[in-house]
């Protein structure tokens, strides 16, 4: 799914809550704002696909490694992410936490250069890259519309990236006018990024209990720009819902080393409320 395809996905379901008609049941204004305090917990299983590009220095000769990270991340060795949600009438707060530690190691890859210098194709090329990254979001939420179980707020607030990257490197073989110190090596990268971000969340209800809980955000700070967006459908129970959604976060970046980092699969959730 390419991602403005999948903003104007979300677009059309914030527009379908805004003209969609309530239910019978549906909670006035008065009776969201005066509620008492409540708190959710939502543990996720997220299997993502990474891609990016990253400019890794080579000593000695002036120039970057520049790999793109798609063709070689597809080993996660650990991941967890969970959020935490209070709310108090129409006013909220939520957190969400996400750690990705992923690493490969490739053979006889070629697609990848260093400064100028493409490697040809009969050299033999042995990679290994390792990525850890932490992503946070600490928003504010209102509710600027609730009808029943549908729900559309408004969100503003911070997200935080941190990523670690090490890159290690070995060429034999023709190696055409590729220096001496550029054949093997090994460079670590490294990024802390906080960015500001205004968006939407919400829900529509549909029959039975089920729902089509959405987000979207758009952001901008130490990244050029960052958007976030999740779909997908839930079933509600006595004491939360399950879902299935699909997760997309993408980074643009003003930097030497980093270009662009986007993290985007399916999600199981499960979230607990009281």
């Amino acid at each position: 799914m390419r991602h403005g395809d999948f903003c104007w996905l979300l677009t059309g379901c914030v527009l379908w809550l805004l003209v969609a008609p309530g239910p019978a049941n549906a909670e006035s204004p008065e009776t969201t704002r005066t509620k008492s305090w409540q708190f959710a917990l939502t543990a996720n299983g997220y299997l993502p696909a990474i891609s990016g590009t990253a400019y890794f220095p080579v000593p000695g000769t002036g120039a970057s490694f520049n790999l793109n990270q798609s063709d070689l991340i597809s080993n996660l060795k650990m991941t967890f992410m969970g959020a935490f949600e209070v709310r108090h009438g129409g006013w909220g707060f939520f957190t969400d936490v996400l750690y990705l530690d992923i690493g490969r190691r490739n053979t006889n890859l070629h697609d990848f250069t260093i400064g100028d210098i493409g490697i040809p194709a009969n050299t033999t090329s042995d990679l290994s890259i390792d990525m850890k990254s932490w992503i946070a979001n600490a928003v504010g939420e209102y509710r600027v519309l609730g009808e029943g179980q549908s729900a559309l707020d408004a969100v503003v607030g911070v997200r935080y990236l941190s990523l670690k990257e090490r890159l290690e490197w070995n060429f034999s073989g023709s190696l055409g006018g590729l220096p001496e110190a550029a054949r093997a090596g090994n460079q670590e990268i490294s990024s802390q990024i906080v960015d500001g971000i205004v968006g939407v969340k919400g829900r529509l209800a549909g029959d039975g209990g089920w729902l089509m809980p959405f987000y979207l955000d758009v952001g901008t700070g130490g990244a050029h720009f960052t958007w976030q967006g999740a779909i997908g459908l839930a079933y509600m129970f006595q004491w939360g819902e399950v879902g299935l959604l699909y997760r997309y976060i993408d980074f643009r970046f003003d930097s030497s080393t980093l270009q662009d980092l986007t993290i985007a699969g399916p999600m199981v959730s499960a979230t607990f409320r009281w």
